[in-house]
């Protein structure tokens, strides 16, 4: 297979590639999935004849190649914008489903459509809004004693 691409297409086929074995692995430590890092090192393989050298370091311990220390700096603002929508979509997604679990009780979840039932029930727009407007700033951990 051959794929051709000019200099820009491929400097944003090396972001894709790093972002994506990013996602699938940076949380990872036992479970590391290797095979995408050895793509990983494949794309990142070219960057010479691209003339982008100084997106990756050859590893010659793991004969391997690597994003480069600045090239991965250069791509944080993108994981800390997803970081942040990521945080804020699950916080809002699982207030919203325990106040409505709390108002209903435990209904078997895999017998109720739970999106349609928090739409209609506002939760979701609720913690929403808040989080618009105030932020973490009016939440508070209640412990029970």
């Amino acid at each position: 297979m051959e794929l051709n691409l000019n200099r820009g297409q491929y400097e944003k086929l090396l972001e894709l590639v790093y972002l994506g074995n990013w996602l699938i692995n940076a949380y990872r430590t036992d479970d590391y999935l290797e095979d995408y890092a050895e793509i990983v090192s494949l794309v990142f393989s070219q960057v010479e004849k691209a003339g982008l050298e100084d997106k990756a370091v050859k590893d010659e311990l793991g004969d391997r190649y690597l994003p480069s220390f600045d090239f991965e700096e250069s791509l944080h603002d993108y994981i800390s914008e997803y970081d942040s929508c990521c945080f804020w979509e699950e916080l809002i997604n699982r207030l919203a489903e325990r106040e409505a679990l709390k108002e209903f009780g435990s209904l078997p979840l895999d017998k109720i459509d739970l999106n349609e039932f928090l739409e209609k029930k506002k939760y979701l727009r609720v913690y929403e809004q808040e989080v618009e407007e105030s932020g973490l700033k009016n939440f508070e951990l209640i412990k029970k004693s």
